[in-house]
């Protein structure tokens, strides 16, 4: 497997709760009730994201970057946090 790095915001959900998203893969955001609930469903939407890209030959963003030594099937996530 293979290991890697991505960028992710959480930040306050207008109608309550906290969205993670991944700005640079269409669609890889979650919504939670605690950011750390937000970030823990992420992981699996970012894990599923980068799996389907590559399954499919499409390229990564070039922010998502491959871990030479991450680790088997681990994904480090970098996080913006907003606080109201």
């Amino acid at each position: 497997m293979r290991a890697w790095k991505a960028p992710v915001e959480i930040n306050p959900w207008p109608e309550g709760g906290f969205v993670a998203s991944v700005p640079s893969l269409q669609g890889c955001w979650v919504v939670a009730q605690t950011p750390e609930e937000a970030l823990r469903d992420v992981y699996e939407v970012i894990s599923m994201s980068i799996a389907s890209r590559i399954k499919h030959g499409e390229p990564l963003p070039a922010d998502i970057e491959e871990l030479q030594d991450g680790g088997e099937g681990s994904i480090h996530i970098e996080v913006a946090v907003a606080v109201p």
